[in-house]
C-alpha cells in the first residue's frame, strides 16, 4: 500500500511538471489563456486529475489534485520566457490532448511525443528573414507603394530583422529592441526621400515597421476579455499598446534624423 502511494506521488509530480511545460509552451507560442487552460485540463483529466491554472504575463501557477482525493495537491510555478509565436506547437499540442483524452496514452509515450513536438525541425533563420521581408514588401505594394518604396522596404525589413535577432539575446530590454528595430527599418525606407526615389515615401515609412505590430497579442487580449480572463486581457492589451508606442518612437527618431517631420 505504501509503495502504491509513493508511486502515485511520483506520478503526481511528473505529471505536474509535464503539464507546466505544456502550459508554458502554449503561452510562449501565442495561445490565449482560454485555449491554454482547456488543453492542459484535457491532459490532466485523461489521467484522472483536476487542475487549476493561473496565468500571468510572466508566470504560470498550476495546482494538480487527484479527481477522487482533492486533499492531496501539488502546486508549482514556472517563469514564462519571451513570446515566440508558433502555431505549429499550438496545433500539435491541441491534437495530442484530444488523442490522449479520447484514446488514452501511457505517460512515457506522452512525454516522448511532447518532446518530439517541441524539438521538431523549424524553418531556418534565413528562410524566415526572407519571408518576413517579402511579406512586408507585399504590404507596401498593397498600400500603393511604387518600385523604389518596395525595394527599400524589403531592404529595411531584412536589415532590421537581422539586427533584432542579434541584439535580442543580449539582455537589453525588449521594448528598446523594438524601438531600435523600428528605427533601423524606417531609416532605410526613409532613404527614398533622401535620394528622391519614387513618389510614395510616406507609404514606405509606414509599411517598413508593420512586421513589428503585435497582431496576435492584440487579438488574444480581446478574446481573453470576452472569455472572462479580464486581467490577462488587459495585461496583454497594455503591453501591445506599449509595443506600438515603441514602434512609433522609432519612426519619430527617423523623422527627426532625416528631417521628415513635414512629410
Amino acid at each position: 500500500m505504501q509503495e502504491r502511494t509513493e508511486e502515485l506521488n511520483i506520478f503526481h509530480v511528473q505529471l505536474l511538471e509535464l503539464l507546466l511545460d505544456i502550459a508554458v509552451t502554449l503561452v510562449v507560442a501565442g495561445a490565449h489563456s482560454g485555449k491554454t487552460i482547456r488543453i492542459v485540463k484535457r491532459f490532466a483529466k485523461a489521467y484522472g486529475f483536476d487542475v487549476y491554472i493561473m496565468l500571468q504575463m510572466k508566470s504560470v501557477v498550476l495546482t494538480l489534485s487527484h479527481s477522487e482525493d482533492h486533499g492531496v495537491q501539488q502546486t508549482a510555478i514556472r517563469h514564462i520566457p519571451n513570446f515566440a509565436l508558433n502555431f505549429y506547437f499550438q496545433n500539435m499540442l491541441s491534437r495530442l490532448s484530444w488523442q490522449v483524452h479520447d484514446e488514452g496514452m501511457d505517460f512515457a509515450v506522452l512525454t516522448a511525443k511532447y518532446h518530439e513536438i517541441i524539438t521538431a525541425p523549424r524553418y531556418s533563420y534565413w528562410f524566415v528573414l526572407i519571408a518576413v521581408s517579402l511579406a512586408n514588401m507585399g504590404f507596401c505594394r498593397l498600400f500603393g507603394g511604387d518600385f523604389w518604396s518596395m525595394l527599400f522596404v524589403l531592404s529595411g525589413t531584412a536589415a532590421a530583422y537581422h539586427v533584432r535577432s542579434k541584439i535580442q539575446g543580449t539582455g537589453i530590454n525588449h521594448l528598446l529592441v523594438i524601438s531600435f528595430t523600428a528605427f533601423v527599418s524606417s531609416v532605410i525606407a526613409g532613404c527614398t526621400v533622401l535620394f528622391s526615389l519614387g513618389s510614395t515615401a510616406p507609404i514606405a515609412l509606414a509599411t517598413s515597421v508593420l512586421f513589428l505590430i503585435p497582431g496576435v497579442p492584440l487579438i488574444n487580449s480581446l478574446i481573453e476579455i470576452l472569455e472572462g480572463h479580464i486581467l490577462n486581457g488587459i495585461e496583454k492589451l497594455l503591453h501591445s499598446c506599449t509595443v506600438i508606442v515603441c514602434i512609433a518612437l522609432g519612426l519619430l527618431l527617423t523623422s527627426v534624423l532625416l528631417g521628415l517631420e513635414n512629410l
